[in-house]
């Protein structure tokens, strides 16, 4: 029972009942490419009509009672198709959670052009070029170059199932309608028109194959080296991250401060759940534009200035805070000492008590905010962001809508207030 449970849920894209913002986008991919095939579908059945209707058109007269009675089966077939694309299209909303749904319509594909191969004369047949089609559908639709391969194998035993049964009397010959085929019988015939399908079949699983890892790696290079989130217009998770580690070691070598703000929204599921997607991208969006607003407030030199706002995933943001740009400090002339630690502690729960004052249009939230410090919490560069992932997770467990820094921070307070 509890491999069947693992099973069920390895097909489930969104395990969650509560669906985060990283779910809805995978959501929404998979429903994009599952919307794909159905439309790829669509117009490979109006070529079929088409050439159906023609062929019948041209050889109608010198056609005989037993050819014309061939294509019953093959006409059947393409109803097949037409009701379950149809129903594939009623039920792309709920299909989207299924990450095996668009192989699967591949797969049911897969068959049905078997069995218009097959009636379609088997080695002689047309048909088999669709296949190709298929798999180029598997290459764009699928990011596992290993479905590929197994989807061209399935087709390649399909294949010399129908071709080579026939050929050993395993099952009945269908001649090609309206020709006269004489070399399904013959050896070698059969087995060179096997082998260019096959190889054919393989290399377009090949270049189909190595197409996706291109693309990956192309999509990968280009996430990695983007510097604004499109969706929101923050800076990205890798922009983030890049400018926390020169900032990190600006601030040891100056002996000033760095601050990491993670603000993650409470609950973000809920509002998916009642709202729909497209309300929560609202939020999403609404939410960002403020978090630069309340910077431009906080830093008046903001966006030119070295602070920056940040979505680094679905739901999830983040504030880099090294730089005091205040008409106060400036006059000071002191440029080295930074933001001091209750200037964004304040900063912090201003912002939070923000928030959850702030109608949504008609939503209300409210965000956790995990803070983290260097050098008060770290002097390492590469554990500022897990301090401030360890403040999160401390506000959160308090039932979220609130600030929290590091475990050890309070410790160190708690230690220096005994002996003060």
């Amino acid at each position: 029972m509890r491999f069947l449970r693992r099973l069920k849920r390895s097909f489930i894209i969104a395990k969650r009942q509560q669906l985060t913002q990283d779910d809805v986008n995978a959501l929404r991919e998979n429903q994009q490419r599952v919307s794909l095939i159905i439309s790829a579908r669509w117009l490979m059945i109006v070529l079929f009509v088409l050439f159906s209707v023609a062929g019948t058109a041209v050889f109608w007269a010198e056609a005989s009672v037993s050819e014309l009675s061939s294509i019953i089966v093959p006409l059947n077939a393409l109803l097949l198709v037409i009701v379950y694309n149809f129903v594939f299209t009623k039920l792309n909303s709920m299909l989207s959670n299924i990450s095996v749904a668009s192989m699967l319509q591949l797969v049911f594909d897969v068959i049905v052009v078997t069995v218009l191969v097959y009636f379609s004369g088997g080695v002689e047949s047309w048909f088999w070029v669709v296949y190709l089609l298929i798999l180029f559908a598997a290459a764009l639709i699928s990011q596992n170059a290993i479905k590929i391969w197994a989807l061209a194998i399935f087709i390649c035993v399909m294949l010399m199932a129908v071709q080579w049964g026939a050929f050993f009397g395993i099952i009945p010959y269908q001649h090609l309608p309206f020709a006269a085929g004489v070399e399904w019988y013959s050896t070698q015939f059969v087995l060179m028109r096997s082998l260019w399908q096959v190889s054919m079949i393989l290399g377009t699983a090949l270049i189909a194959s190595n197409g996706v890892n291109w693309l990956l790696n192309l999509v990968s290079y280009s996430r990695e080296s983007q510097l604004i989130d499109v969706r929101t217009g923050l800076y990205s998770r890798a922009f983030l991250l890049r400018t926390q580690e020169i900032e990190a070691h600006r601030a040891l070598r100056d002996g000033r401060s760095l601050h990491l703000m993670l603000i993650d929204i409470d609950n973000f599921g809920a509002i998916n759940t009642r709202f729909g997607f497209e309300k929560g991208d609202a939020v999403i969006k609404q939410l960002s534009a403020q978090l630069q607003s309340e910077l431009l407030a906080f830093d008046n030199d903001y966006p030119y200035s070295s602070n920056i706002a940040a979505r680094i995933s679905g739901e999830e943001f983040a504030l880099l805070l090294s730089e005091d740009s205040s008409e106060s400090h400036m006059r000071a002339g002191d440029l080295t000492a930074g933001l001091s630690i209750a200037d964004v502690s304040g900063f912090a729960q201003q912002l939070c008590n923000t928030i959850a004052a702030t109608d949504y249009d008609g939503v209300s939230i409210t965000v956790s905010i995990g803070l983290a410090s260097l050098p008060l919490d770290t002097l390492d560069p590469d554990e500022l962001g897990d301090c401030a992932d360890q403040a999160l997770a401390r506000a959160v467990s308090k039932g979220g809508g609130c600030v929290a820094v590091p475990a050890v921070r309070d410790l160190e307070v708690a230690f220096n207030a005994e002996i003060a």
